[in-house]
């Protein structure tokens, strides 16, 4: 009778550990679920301070996380642009699910836009843009906070 009752006290234990291991994790998903945008926010400013755009917390500023850029040409350039990420913030808020604006790109002879609606975590995601005729050798500029790329093919 003893094996019984060690073997049994044995099961409540894992039993135990399971149910700790679910609370834990329905209580980090409501800590991310608050914070969620506040760490998407901090990620967002990170990413952009590496790749040199600075970010005031005033007006709607578009901050490029990624872009493929490609250079054809000689004297006159075209430029691609394909699986562009942006996060849109907005008074030093990123701007979430479906709101969208015209995110311009320009370069020396020649300006565009992209727009598309951002997620739940304020990121418009796979923006394309193309540019003929520009100068090569000057900058290619994505959005309004100093990301900045030199045109050459």
């Amino acid at each position: 009778m003893d094996k019984q009752h060690k073997h049994k006290e044995e099961g409540q234990g894992l039993v135990e550990y399971a149910l700790i291991l679910v609370l834990v994790a329905v209580v980090i998903i409501i800590i991310l679920t608050i914070l969620g945008t506040s760490v998407g926010l901090v990620y967002v400013r990170v990413i952009g301070g590496l790749n040199g755009q600075s970010i005031t917390g005033s007006g709607t500023e578009y901050v490029v996380l990624s872009a493929d850029v490609t250079v054809t040409g000689g004297t006159v350039c075209n430029v691609s642009i394909t699986n562009a990420s942006v996060a849109v913030v907005e008074n030093g808020a990123l701007l979430q699910n479906g709101s969208s604006g015209a995110i311009t790109v320009s370069a020396p002879g020649g300006s565009t836009t992209m727009s598309g609606g951002t997620n739940n975590m304020g990121i418009v995601s796979g923006l394309s843009a193309t540019l003929s005729g520009v100068t090569c050798g000057g900058n290619l500029t994505i959005g309004n906070t100093g990301f900045s790329k030199p045109i050459t093919p």
